[in-house]
């Protein structure tokens, strides 16, 4: 019985002993991780800038990405090897990090007190798996991501409401809008869907998404829809039936809208709203944008996609089950930009 006593509390003790290891800087948790990282502002330095300009590095925090190549312990202290491209470093630990070696990590290093030119004093703060901080770094990325296009989606809301097609009362009585404002909230939602696009290159699709949404009098964000649906901001897009450009225009289609270089951002803007607003006069008996229906949206959107021919044939939307899928996908990316809950 005393035997069975005694290894009972040297199991507990062994236990206590891991928990205590796994709750230390050594191996925290990837929350605490980013925590830190975020809270000590980690410098993005590399080792051989430190030894460049010690004094000026005391104290600091970087972080240290490579393989743990190896775990040394020597009486009371333990130490772990990073390396990668720009050498091994031996880095002071507290506790025996719960990582095995060979394994891809970011690490948390503070600049010790005895840093010189010739030496580094390095000393682990936090320890990850390099997978886990990619995945969460990129989770965070995405994150920003999306709260800027719900940003300019709230901002274009705001726009349509004050603009020359949202009528009389809700013009009066929205606030004065700045054209610039509206440019850069398209820009940052086009730049979200395609971040390959320019600088210029969004700002020239914005810029003409307004400008022909104005004219034709028709909601902008209905243009972003259908272009996002089309091509996903991607001027020179070609389909394999030979659609071409940000508005999938067909090479008789542009021809029959006067349109001289499908892939010319304007020159296809201009074409695809004016088809768009083609569609929805025929289709409507010409109402005005906000007395239109959903029906007159989802009968146009038909129409840009399998054809007017094709509308009439069927009395409404043809059953291709391409073109069901089209609508569905523009009419989902436009309740989204409005804010109209699905």
């Amino acid at each position: 019985m005393m035997l069975r006593s005694i290894i009972r509390k040297l199991i507990c003790a062994a236990i206590l002993t891991l928990a205590a290891a796994a709750a230390s800087y050594g191996d925290t948790s990837l929350d605490n991780y980013v925590t830190i990282k975020r809270e000590s502002k980690a410098l993005t330095l590399q080792p051989n800038e430190v030894l460049g300009n010690p004094n000026g590095c005391l104290g600091s925090i970087f972080e240290l990405r490579g393989t743990m190549s190896g775990i040394a312990k020597s009486d009371e202290k333990v130490s772990i090897i990073i390396t990668n491209d720009n050498g091994s470093f031996v880095i002071t630990a507290e506790q025996t990090p719960q990582i095995p070696s060979g394994s891809s990590v970011c690490a948390l290093v503070k600049i010790g007190e005895k840093t010189t030119s010739m030496a580094l004093d390095l000393r682990l703060v936090a320890i990850e798996y390099e997978g886990r901080v990619a995945a969460r770094e990129q989770a965070a990325i995405e994150a920003e991501k999306a709260k800027l296009a719900k940003e300019a989606a709230n901002k274009n809301a705001r726009a349509v409401t004050a603009s020359r097609y949202g009528g009389q009362t809700n013009r009066a009585a929205a606030a004065p809008i700045n054209m610039q404002e509206m440019v850069n909230a398209y820009k940052k939602a086009i730049k979200y869907y395609n971040s390959r696009l320019s600088d210029k290159q969004a700002d020239t699709i914005a810029r003409s998404i307004l400008a022909f949404s104005i004219k034709y009098q028709i909601d902008p964000r209905l243009v972003v829809a259908v272009i996002l649906a089309e091509s996903h901001f991607r001027p020179e897009a070609t389909s394999k039936k030979g659609a071409m450009g940000l508005g999938q225009l067909m090479p008789s289609t542009a021809a029959g809208l006067g349109i001289s270089n499908a892939y010319d951002p304007v020159e296809n803007i201009r074409g695809s709203v004016r088809l768009i607003k083609g569609h929805l006069d025929k289709l409507s008996g010409g109402r005005e944008w906000n007395k239109l229906t959903w029906e007159h949206l989802e009968l146009a959107l038909a129409s840009y996609n399998a054809g007017s021919g094709a509308v009439k044939k069927y009395g409404g939307v043809p059953p291709y089950r391409e073109t069901q899928a089209y609508i569905n996908r523009v009419i989902s990316y436009y309740k989204s930009l409005c804010g109209i809950k699905k």
